[in-house]
């Protein structure tokens, strides 16, 4: 596992975690180009616009996070904005993309729900290929193990402890994140049709990886929690606390729609949105 692919100049570099990144993009975009729903939404026109806003509000919201968490983080404006490099929160992406997603496609007349649908449709996919370039770059590594699919990272730059047989977690959530995804793409869309369902049902499922093999990871980080509190408890790290509750508000969501009487037909909401644009 090298973490450095080419030097460039500097602290310039391109490094195995930015083409994870890279390449998780482009096959996203790729794959919601060829979606039905986005020709429904009329995304095409809009679609580079809402790729960059994610990616931008994702890497503030990601490396906040991580900065927040990991007293340790570099702080400087160019240690924030070098997410190639590494030191990334996932969570914190996710938590920055909807709400800012949200605000822009309602400022477009898009259909809010059903979009974010289509992006959360495919989201387990990129962060599939993210995790490998944590593989690659050593960061997000596990416990020390003892068993034959330890984990030896033996790169001088790379960001886990040297010459350590590790749990290779950044696979694990590699793997459970691609599964989501085909769960999602092959079944869950032909069952969950109402818009926001699948979106609910996307974090909730992330939000049960994280907290499951959170507890293989060597780099947890803990707050001390106050004992009053009815979910005080000392071996949950940031990130678990963080990923029950997002799982709290996504089965909340997620029972909401469901239950929810006359809820607007995707087509009829389209069509609404469209005779709106027509008349202005």
């Amino acid at each position: 596992m090298k973490r450095e692919l080419l030097s460039i100049y500097g602290p310039l570099s391109i490094n195995s975690y930015g083409v994870a990144i890279v390449i998780g993009i482009l096959l996203f975009l790729f794959l919601i180009r060829l979606h039905p729903k986005a020709v429904k939404l009329n995304l095409y026109m809009h679609i580079t616009d809402i790729l960059l806003i994610s990616i931008l509000a994702g890497i503030i919201g990601g490396r906040l996070l991580y900065i927040i968490s990991e007293p340790e983080a570099e702080a400087s404006l160019f240690g924030f904005l070098s997410f190639w490099d590494g030191g990334f929160s996932i969570l914190g992406s996710i938590l920055a993309i909807i709400p800012t997603l949200a605000y822009y496609l309602n400022r477009l007349q898009i259909p809010v729900l059903p979009c974010l649908d289509l992006l959360a449709l495919h989201a387990p996919l990129l962060q599939s290929i993210s995790r490998l370039g944590c593989f690659f770059a050593g960061c997000c590594y596990g416990c020390p193990v003892n068993n034959t699919w330890g984990l030896i990272y033996t790169d001088p730059q790379s960001m886990a402890p040297l010459h350590v047989s590790l749990h290779p977690t950044q696979l694990y959530s590699a793997i459970t994140l691609l599964v989501i995804f085909l769960f999602l793409y092959c079944i869950a869309q032909k069952i969950f049709t109402k818009p926001g369902q699948l979106l609910s049902v996307y974090l909730l499922l992330v939000g049960m990886e994280r907290f499951s093999i959170d507890f293989w990871r060597a780099d947890r980080i803990f707050y001390k929690i106050p004992s009053w509190l009815p979910f005080a408890a000392d071996n949950l790290s940031v990130n678990q606390l963080i990923s029950l509750c997002i799982i709290v508000v996504a089965t909340a969501l997620f029972l909401y729609l469901s239950f929810k009487k006359n809820t607007i037909n995707l087509e009829n909401q389209i069509n609404k949105n469209n005779h709106v644009c027509t008349k202005k």
